[in-house]
């Protein structure tokens, strides 16, 4: 991929480590993404990659937008689990999970407070892996999700929502009235699915192509991200990468009750949607990265 790629290796070698961060959260001044891990070192492409992980405790993330790339382009298993699990009284979900969301922008030192629309935008796109458009007049906010039913039921979401955003806007210092909307783009057809073999990261957006251009760093990555049918890989490469994701789901996931047939559940979208072969211990492990419990 790299024909200098010993010249890189060699020159990243000498450059100076990043500051370790007493809490292990990073972020990266680059790619934008968040990680959680104990060394200052990318780490997907720790003996090529130029950046150095930033310490929050140094420079606080620039935007909540950084948890908007794990939430639109990351597989949408977290979510998947997330909707089966959320069932009983909507306020106290919502309630949970809100108290959940700014607790982790203050521990991962985000000055979130001076972008409430941004924040909230992410919020939802965390909760709903939806992307989520807006139309903002001068007295309402129009919020519209697309696709929101290739993981949630709407229904069962909006009610939820609905009493987070007060709570939201309310911590936010938001005065506009807030509406939900919902737009399906893709209907009927299935969602891209892919893997990269530089970064042995997964995405899941769009629709199925055979290939596509990094979702991370469109201008600058020269991996191509490739159709799960038509590449190899390990489940061990999608633990890797809930392991260095920051716990965000993990925490959401842990403030609802333990619901019956969770892991079997996380087992058939393992299988069926990525066609992952998975053994007892594999699930655990990975269930144990989202907060998946049994009773």
């Amino acid at each position: 991929m790299f024909k200098n790629r010993d010249k890189i290796m060699a020159r990243v070698a000498e450059m100076p480590l990043g500051e370790k961060s007493p809490s292990n959260r990073y972020w990266c001044l680059t790619c934008k993404m968040l990680f959680s891990m104990e060394e200052p070192v990318c780490p997907y492409m720790p003996k090529i990659c130029i950046n150095s992980p930033i310490a929050v405790e140094l420079v606080g993330p620039e935007s909540t937008i950084s948890l908007e790339k794990i939430g639109l382009f990351y597989p949408k298993i977290p979510q998947k689990m997330l909707a089966y699990l959320a069932k009983g009284d909507p306020k106290k979900i919502a309630d949970k999970w809100v108290g959940v969301y700014l607790d982790f922008l203050e521990q991962w030192h985000f000055d979130y407070k001076h972008e409430p629309l941004q924040t909230i935008k992410s919020f939802i796109i965390t909760v709903s892996g939806s992307e989520t458009g807006q139309r903002i007049r001068s007295g309402e906010i129009t919020l519209v999700l697309t696709d929101l039913e290739k993981i949630w039921d709407q229904e069962r979401f909006f009610s939820i929502l609905e009493h987070a955003l007060e709570t939201l806007k309310e911590k936010l210092a938001v005065d506009q009235a807030i509406k939900l909307d919902s737009l399906d783009i893709l209907g009927d057809m299935d969602t891209g699915k892919y893997f990269c073999p530089m970064c042995s990261k997964f995405f899941e957006f769009s629709t199925q192509k055979d290939s596509i251009t990094c979702p991370l760093m469109a201008q600058k990555c020269m991996a191509v991200p490739t159709n799960i049918n038509n590449i190899k890989y390990k489940f061990d490469h999608l633990l890797r990468v809930y392991d260095y994701t920051p716990d965000i789901y993990k925490q959401l996931a842990e403030a609802l009750d333990v619901q019956p047939g969770a892991k079997d559940y996380l087992r058939k979208i393992l299988s069926d949607e990525w066609l992952f072969e998975v053994d007892d211990k594999s699930l655990d492990a990975f269930s144990h990265l989202l907060g998946v419990k049994e009773p």
